[in-house]
Formats: C-alpha cells, sequence, structure tokens
C-alpha cells in the first residue's frame, strides 16, 4: 500500500535529500561539479513545490536521492544510505500507479539488499495507534530555491504523516512475494547521540539530537509562537532591551556595509523597530535561558521562512509589515543569544538579511520605488558579502540564493540598459527558453545577464562598474560574488557559455577597472555625498535636484578617459555649484581637459555637436577632442543613464585655468574690453560669421517662450514655457521669494503682497514695482498657456501677430549659437591676467539659433552670477538697466563715473557684447530694441529660478529685471495697438 504524500512531508523530504548533498560536498568537495546538478533537480522540485504541484517535486526528490546513494553514501554511510533509500522508494511508489518507476524502484531494492544490516532499534518506528505516543517533530522545511529557502534539516528519517485511515505499516512496504525478504523488514531510527554538554549556536545544519530535543508541539502561526513567549515568569531583561540592542546592531551593520543605502532604509527600519516594541510589549524573555533563546530563535526562523516563501511567490500573508517585523523578532532572539554564543552572530546577520529580502519583494515591481529597491539590493549584498565569511555563508546557505537574487534585480534596474522594475518580468533578456510567457526565476536573472552581455562589447564597462559597487569595490568580495553566483548554475539557460568562462570574463573586466581605479586620485568633489557616507557610498543618486556622485564612481569614470600614460587627478573646486558634475583633470605634467558626468543622452548630444560645430571653432580657442566614455551609471533616484565625457585641451604646463567668471572678478576693468571682444570676434568668430536670415516663430528659440505645441527642438527637448513656469511653482524658489511664484496676476501688486522675500528686497523698497508686469503672467500669454482676457487680448495679438514686430512671424539672423553660454562655460586660462588663453566648452546645446542667444544669455549671467551683490550695488545696476532699456540706449549707454568698482566691471562687459551684437546686424535689417528684449527676459527668467547664486538678492534681481523689460514691452504694445 502506498503512503499518503502531503505538502509537508514533501518539504521535509526535500530538507533531508538538500542536507544529505550539503554534507557529502562538504565531505568529498571534489565531487561537487557531479552533485551540483543534483541541486538544480532539487531547486527545481522547491520550484514546483511553490507553485503548488504536487506531482513534480516526488520523483525529482526521489532521483536526487537515489543518485546521492549511487555516487556517495553506498560507500561512505551506509546508515544515511539507508534513510535516503527508503525516502525514494516511497516517493516512488506513491506515483507508480502506471509503473513508471518501476526500473526505480527496483534500484532502490537492489541498493538496500547491499547494504549491511541496520543496528537493533531502541524503539520502533511505528508505534501501534493504541500506544498515542505524539511522533517525533519533524525537521522544518526546506526550499532551495525561491526568495527564501529554509534551514538544512538534520539527517533523520522523515515519519510519514500520520493518516487515521491507515493501519500501522512497516518502514518500507515491499511489494507481494513468496517469501518476505529480512532486510526489507521495519527499520528501526538511527539512535541520535547524547546531547552535547555545551549547546551550539543555531545552525542551518543541525544534529540529530537537535531534532530530539525539540518540543512535541511546535506552533503553527505566529499568533502561537506570541501566545507561548508571553507566559512564565518575567526576566531581568526586558524586550524593549533587546529590540534597543538588535536596533543598534542594524545601525552599525548598514553604516559598515552600506551607509549610501541606510539613509534610505533606516526610516522604515525605525519605524518596524517601534511597531515591534508594541508587538512585545508583554513577552517574557528568559534571559538566563540561552537554549530557550536559542529554541525561540528557530522557530521564529522556520516560521518566517515559510512566510516570506508564500509572500513571494503568491503574496498571501496578513501584511507585508507584519512579516518584516517577524523577520526583526528572528534577529532580536538570535542577537541575544550572543551574549553567550558569540559565534552566532551570523544568524542575526541573516536574519536581518531575511527583513531586506522582504523589503525587496515589497518594492520589486514599483517603478516609484526605484530608488529605495536599489538601495536594498545593495544594501544585501554588500551586507552578506562583507558581514558574513564563507564558512558562514555555508551554514545559511539559503542567503546565497537572497544574493544572487538582489544581484540579479540590481543588473536588470540598475545595469546597463536599465528597465522599469513594473516591467522586469517582461524584459526579453530573463525569459525562459523553454516555455513562452514565462521568465526564468529571479535567482538566475544575474548569471543570465552577465552571460548575454558577454556579446555586446558597449556594455563590458557599465557591467564591470556594476559588480564593484555590489562588491564593495574590494577584490576578496568580487570574487565571493562570482562565485556565488556561479556555483550553482553549471548550464545556465540561454547563456550560451559555461559558468567558468563566464566568471573568468567578468572578474577580468571588474578586476581590470579596480586597478585602473587604483592610478586616479580626486583632490575635491564638490558633488560627493556627505562627508557620513563619503568613505564607502557607492550610488548615483539625487538630492535636492543636484545629482550627488560618490569618489569612486568618479575614479571608475574617470579612469576609462583620463590619458593611460601618467597618473591621474581630478577636481572639482573650478566648477563648484554647477548642477552637472564637471571636474578639472590633470596628470604629472598639468591640465588636459575637463571631464563632465550627464545623462547620457546629452552627453552623445555634446559629442555629436562637437563633431558638427565645434570642430568649426579655431583649434586653440576649442578641445582637441572630445571622448565619452563606454562606462554607464544608473542614477538610483531616477532610473536615468549617466555617462562622462572629456574634452581635452591643449593646456601648457604653466596654466592655471580658471572660468571666464573668476577671472573678470579679479581682471583690471581696462582688460574686460579687449577679452570680450577676443570671445565672440575671435572664439566664436567662426560661428556668428555664418550669419543667415530666416522668418519663423522667435517664441520656438527661447524655452521661456516656447509653446508647448511647438515642435520638439533637438538641442533642448522637452523644455517649454510650462515647464518654465512648473520651476516658479517648486517650495524651494518659495523659499527664497517668500512664496510660490505663478503667472495668475497681471502687475507686481499682488505678487509682492504674497512674496516676503521679494517684498523686502532694497529693489522693491526703492522703486515702485507695485503697478510693473509680472513677467510670468506675460510669459504664459506669449506661449498660449492662458487665454487673455478682454482686457489684454488686443496686446497679446499685437504682440504675436503684428506685421512688422509680431513674434510669430520675425525676420532674423541667425548662426551656430553656443545655447548655454555663461561664465562657467568659458575657461580664462594663463599666467597673465590681463590677457588670458579662452577655452570654450560644453557644447551639449549647440544649434543654429537666434544671433542674440549667446549675447543675451551672457548678459543675464553676469547680472546675476558674477558678485553676490550688496544693496547699494543692486540699486545701481537697476538704474542703469532701465536707463538702457530701449532705443539707441541700448546699444550705447554710458556708465557713470561714480559707479562701484564691481559694477563697473559688469558694466563694461555689458555695454561691450552689446556694441558687438549691434555691430553684427544688416544694413537694411537692423536689430531692433523689441528683438533684443524678448531675448533678455527669456534668459533672464531662469536664472531667478537656479539654485547656484551666492545670495537670494541674486535671484531677485534677474526676475525684477525681467519684471522691468515686460513692463516696456506691454507699455510698446499698448501704444501700438
Amino acid at each position: 500500500m502506498t503512503v499518503a504524500v502531503t505538502v509537508d512531508y514533501l518539504q521535509r523530504s526535500l530538507a533531508l535529500a538538500e542536507s544529505a548533498l550539503d554534507d557529502a560536498i562538504q565531505a568529498s568537495p571534489g565531487l561537487e561539479p557531479r552533485l551540483n546538478s543534483r541541486r538544480a533537480t532539487l531547486e527545481k522540485a522547491a520550484r514546483e513545490l511553490g507553485e503548488g504541484n504536487m506531482v513534480g517535486p516526488r520523483f525529482h526528490i526521489a532521483n536526487a536521492a537515489l543518485h546521492l546513494v549511487s555516487e556517495f553514501y553506498a560507500r561512505a554511510d551506509a546508515v544515511r544510505a539507508r534513510t535516503l533509500l527508503e525516502l525514494a522508494l516511497r516517493l516512488y511508489e506513491s506515483s507508480n500507479r502506471d509503473g513508471r518507476f518501476d526500473q526505480s524502484i527496483e534500484s532502490c531494492r537492489s541498493y538496500l539488499t547491499q547494504l549491511p544490516p541496520a543496528p537493533a532499534p531502541p524503539q520502533p518506528l511505528m508505534q501501534v495507534p493504541q500506544q498515542a505516543q505524539a511522533p517525533a517533530q519533524a525537521p522544518p522545511p526546506v526550499q532551495a530555491a525561491g526568495p527564501a529557502p529554509v534551514h538544512t534539516p538534520a539527517a533523520a528519517p522523515i515519519q510519514p504523516e500520520p493518516q487515521p485511515q491507515l493501519q500501522p505499516q512497516p518502514q518500507l512496504q515491499p511489494q507481494p512475494e513468496p517469501q518476505p525478504q529480512p532486510q526489507l523488514q521495519p527499520q528501526p531510527v538511527v539512535q541520535a547521540p547524547p546531547p552535547p554538554a555545551t549547546p551550539q549556536p543555531l545552525d542551518d545544519t543541525p544534529t540529530a539530537g537537535d531534532a530530539e530535543r525539540e518540543p512535541v508541539d511546535v506552533p503553527q502561526s505566529w499568533e502561537q509562537l506570541l501566545a507561548s513567549w508571553k507566559e512564565g515568569e518575567r526576566g531581568k531583561t526586558t524586550a524593549q532591551e533587546l529590540i534597543d540592542g538588535v536596533a543598534a546592531h542594524i545601525a552599525d551593520l548598514l553604516t559598515r556595509h552600506a551607509p549610501a543605502s541606510a539613509e534610505l532604509l533606516w526610516p522604515l527600519i525605525e519605524a518596524d523597530l517601534n511597531a515591534l516594541a508594541a508587538d512585545l510589549v508583554d513577552v517574557r524573555v528568559p534571559s538566563e535561558d540561552t537554549k530557550a533563546l536559542h529554541d525561540r530563535a528557530k522557530d521564529a526562523r522556520r516560521m518566517s521562512v515559510r512566510e516570506t516563501i508564500t509572500y513571494a511567490k503568491y503574496g498571501k500573508i496578513a501584511s507585508a509589515e507584519a512579516l518584516r517585523m517577524h523577520w526583526l523578532t528572528c534577529a532580536l532572539w538570535n542577537h541575544a543569544v550572543e551574549r553567550d554564543w558569540h559565534s552566532n552572530t551570523y544568524q542575526t546577520v541573516a536574519d536581518i538579511l531575511g527583513y531586506l529580502q522582504v523589503v525587496q519583494i515589497m518594492h520589486r515591481y514599483k517603478s516609484d520605488e526605484r530608488e529605495l529597491l536599489l538601495a536594498v539590493t545593495e544594501a544585501s549584498a554588500l551586507i552578506a558579502l562583507g558581514g558574513l565569511q564563507d564558512t558562514e555563508l555555508n551554514r545559511v546557505r539559503h542567503v546565497y540564493t537572497w544574493l544572487r537574487h538582489s544581484i540579479g534585480i540590481r543588473l536588470l534596474v540598475g545595469g546597463p540598459d536599465p528597465t522599469d522594475p513594473e516591467n522586469s518580468t517582461f524584459d526579453p533578456r530573463i525569459q525562459d527558453p523553454n516555455f513562452s510567457n514565462r521568465h526564468l526565476h529571479p535567482e538566475h536573472w544575474a548569471t543570465r545577464l552577465l552571460n548575454w552581455w558577454i556579446d555586446e562589447e558597449e556594455h563590458w564597462n557599465s557591467v564591470a562598474f556594476t559588480l564593484l559597487i555590489l562588491s564593495g569595490w574590494k577584490a576578496d568580495q568580487l570574487e565571493r560574488m562570482l562565485d556565488a553566483l556561479y556555483q550553482t548554475t553549471p548550464s545556465e539557460p540561454g547563456g550560451g557559455r559555461g559558468p567558468r568562462d563566464a566568471r573568468g570574463f567578468w572578474r577580468e573586466k571588474a578586476m581590470g577597472m579596480l586597478a585602473a581605479i587604483r592610478s586616479v586620485r580626486v583632490a575635491r568633489n564638490p558633488w560627493e555625498p556627505g562627508a557620513t557616507e563619503a568613505s564607502s557610498s557607492l550610488s548615483m543618486r539625487d538630492q535636492d535636484e543636484s545629482v550627488q556622485v560618490p569618489n569612486r564612481l568618479l575614479q571608475g569614470i574617470a579612469a576609462e578617459l583620463a590619458p593611460r600614460s601618467h597618473g591621474t587627478m581630478v577636481q572639482g573646486a573650478l566648477f563648484a555649484g554647477r548642477p552637472v558634475p564637471t571636474f578639472l583633470a590633470l596628470d604629472n605634467f598639468g591640465p588636459v581637459g575637463v571631464l563632465k558626468i550627464d545623462e547620457a543622452a546629452k552627453v552623445q548630444r555634446e559629442k555629436e555637436n562637437f563633431d558638427r560645430f565645434g570642430e568649426v571653432l579655431r583649434p586653440v580657442y576649442r578641445a582637441s577632442k572630445c571622448v565619452v566614455g563606454t562606462t554607464g551609471i544608473t542614477n538610483s533616484s531616477n532610473g536615468r543613464r549617466y555617462q562622462g565625457i572629456l574634452t581635452s585641451y591643449v593646456f601648457r604646463d604653466r596654466d592655471e585655468p580658471k572660468t571666464l567668471r573668476g577671472w573678470l572678478r579679479r581682471a583690471d576693468t581696462d582688460a574686460l574690453r579687449p577679452v570680450i571682444k577676443e570671445l565672440f570676434l575671435d572664439a566664436l568668430g567662426p560661428w556668428l560669421s555664418d550669419a543667415r536670415r530666416t522668418i519663423g516663430d522667435l517664441r520656438g528659440e527661447y524655452a521661456a517662450l516656447r509653446p508647448a505645441s511647438f515642435e520638439r527642438t533637438s538641442y533642448a527637448p522637452g523644455k517649454n514655457a510650462e515647464s518654465e513656469l512648473a520651476h516658479f511653482g517648486q517650495p524651494e524658489v518659495a523659499k527664497v521669494f517668500g512664496a510660490a511664484l505663478t503667472p495668475d496676476d497681471r502687475h507686481l501688486d499682488a505678487v509682492l503682497a504674497r512674496c516676503g522675500g521679494l517684498r523686502e528686497s532694497i529693489l522693491s523698497t526703492e522703486f515702485d514695482y507695485a503697478s510693473a508686469t509680472n513677467p510670468l503672467w506675460l510669459v504664459a500669454h506669449i506661449a498660449e498657456i492662458r487665454k487673455p482676457d478682454e482686457e489684454a487680448a488686443p496686446l497679446i495679438d499685437w504682440l504675436l501677430y503684428d506685421r512688422q514686430y509680431g513674434l510669430t512671424t520675425t525676420s532674423y539672423l541667425t548662426c551656430v549659437s553656443h545655447g548655454d553660454l555663461h561664465g562657467e562655460n568659458v575657461l580664462a586660462s594663463g599666467p597673465d591676467g590681463r590677457r588670458p588663453e579662452l577655452y570654450v566648452i560644453d557644447f551639449e546645446t549647440t544649434h543654429q539659433g537666434h544671433m542674440c542667444k549667446d549675447f543675451a544669455r551672457l548678459e543675464s549671467a553676469l547680472w546675476s552670477r558674477t558678485f553676490p551683490w550688496e544693496p547699494e550695488q543692486l540699486l545701481q545696476l537697476r538704474s542703469w538697466f532701465v536707463d538702457a532699456l530701449a532705443g539707441e540706449a541700448m546699444w550705447e549707454a554710458e556708465i557713470p563715473e561714480d559707479t562701484d568698482p564691481d559694477v563697473r566691471r559688469v558694466l563694461t562687459c555689458v555695454t561691450e557684447l552689446r556694441g558687438i551684437l549691434r555691430g553684427c546686424e544688416q544694413r537694411n535689417w537692423p536689430f531692433g530694441d523689441l528683438e533684443y528684449q524678448w531675448a533678455l527676459l527669456a534668459s533672464l527668467l531662469p536664472f531667478a529660478r537656479y539654485r547656484d547664486h551666492d545670495s537670494p538678492s541674486n535671484r531677485h534681481l534677474p526676475f525684477l529685471l525681467a519684471a522691468d523689460i515686460a513692463n516696456a514691452i506691454v507699455t510698446r504694445a499698448a501704444g501700438q495697438k
């Protein structure tokens, strides 16, 4: 009669088989290559069992058990061999209705006849019903594959599930034969050795004695566990004290191994610890009984693993929040055990990794939680590799599965060519080649992707970079990570290469990059995260709308692009404050170029623009070459891919590169005009000289004026008046101005009433801005975001459609425009402070555009970014600006003799560049003041929202100057309509 097989029976069978496999490999490492195929069989059984399949796991487990006997235990351990053969025989017989397993059953019996007799039993294996003795507690279930495998069980025989309807049977039920075989009589239980005098730490490979010591009635739910822990006398230690201890342990573990992830994960961990304190408030702590704490840890771990498997596969659990606290409870009891059993520390680490695994499962398909998902995968890998030794990992082997799972998600969502988490299971790279519409188990994603990328050279550096991030930039941890990925995947589905070849390939690439990184030094990195994270922060992310690039990432990008012959140093002091990380690269002989890290699409545009437009400039004023790196980094905050680009300049060893802004702050006033003239007529002369007249909609030339429906521009994709106005509603702008700036009000009186910061500006108190036109109101109507009311409609129509002055049908000059010409995008180098060498950098937005654009952009930067203005200086600037806003005064305004020296520097530059622009006009089509007013309005407004200013006054100034222009434009239109 066949033995009834339940889910729990199969789980225990799986646990016994895997325990035997681990012990065989540990006793005979040379068998590992052959036995790994048995592990793959058991992993398949675990997956099918988790999916509710009760048929496939039977013969998978039986096959593995039979092969383990034939390959190892038949010669090494007769008792263990008998246990495995009896297990295989039961499972084969339970599914042999059609006789398909007759040959396998015969093999099991044949092996049994060849084994020596079993030792005399101390008690019968099966009890008759009248004896009413509770069965020995079964070993905990194990799942070898999937999100959360469980402990490996003791090497003890598995008891069949009690079946009331069945009569007591011997352990093996033979087929009917004339004479029963002696060796097929009921077998005894293997006598366990006596428990050791000193308790051992909780382990994934407990002895048979561990099973005997377990209580008969193991709780089957977390509520039962809690109830059992609340029994007994109150001890000296409270649950809150244990929670405080494990909290400190988690904080230390994250700080040491994954500080960048800690910042994102700690709020969730802290909230869960607080909730845990409420759940455990009445729990008794047997602080003097280490064995009792040890049993609590085992029971909690067993139940947490079972719940995690269910949650990962089906989401069938009361709540993920409860499951997270269950894992924290496991860590709490294991951490308490460490007081007496110091070697138990690794079990606490394993429980913390179980907690992180639940967080990862929660967010693995949530694109809006990408940053947290990447943080937890990074933390899981770093803690597993840095917090556990190889011997400890082997004792909690399910952590290997968690590690592979985390690395797979990190490579898919945060590696080269990343995918959105919500679409990850549909990515063609991880689809199972043997089944349509089914993806590989996440444990295999990492090796599948790594094998896939071997044939894609453009991704090699990016993959190596990601592997170094996940291994903490440490060679030993890289080796262990690659071992963990490839030791259990002898034939990775769809890989096309053996594991040894793939492992060696990526080891070579990553170690080569690590060696190159060591030759790069960082002098100053203004985009490095805070000092507490600087030593080991690993990921690129956004903070306060500014990109953060840790030194390790910077070194990796520089290592690929920097010259190979000498050591390289990068320093960003020259460009501090820029939103885009930009660095001066130097070797032993001085500066060699400018390194920039930006979004991959922008970097590619800059390279294309350099090749198309940059090389038109004379070599002395631009880079000799522009090289884009292949190393890609994913910004964990938004999923965007970043790359490095190095523009190489012919610097001399005595050059001290600085920005044009830095130079003119210290230059003699009489040296300014020649330098501005050289910049436009010599450095940018080839662009300006290629002028051509066109007729078009001038609004399309400037993002602040561009309607949302306007055709998409290649040099500023996605930017228009709508996106510009949205920036002024941000909290950061409201903080500087006193309230968010909106286009709702036509005049500034209502704006000043709301915006206390702007109202208290010296410009607002000394000049009457109440009746001035709100520049945002004008922009919203010009870009057709707002429909004008009856009073304003004629005015807006004239500005848009007048035959001579209307924006929509303007005849204007175009030339090659830099697109972002400000004081930081021109370098002024050389020992001669009076006449520096000029170098134009950053061609990302270069295009054929309005001739006024570069002039207006540089003028706006001179007003806003040159000096931190004092109140008296602001008054002088505004007075001059208004007087030089219209008519011929715009081109020929004088500078008063009593002007402040710093103000004079700026006005000198402004008057010179305006004069040069006026000289570019054509005889029959001169520049009108209205054309330049529009260019200035559109250029000044963005500076009011930029963060990289010296003081709030430097942001109030461009907004109020834009209001002066808007008022002048509206006044002119009112007189013409």
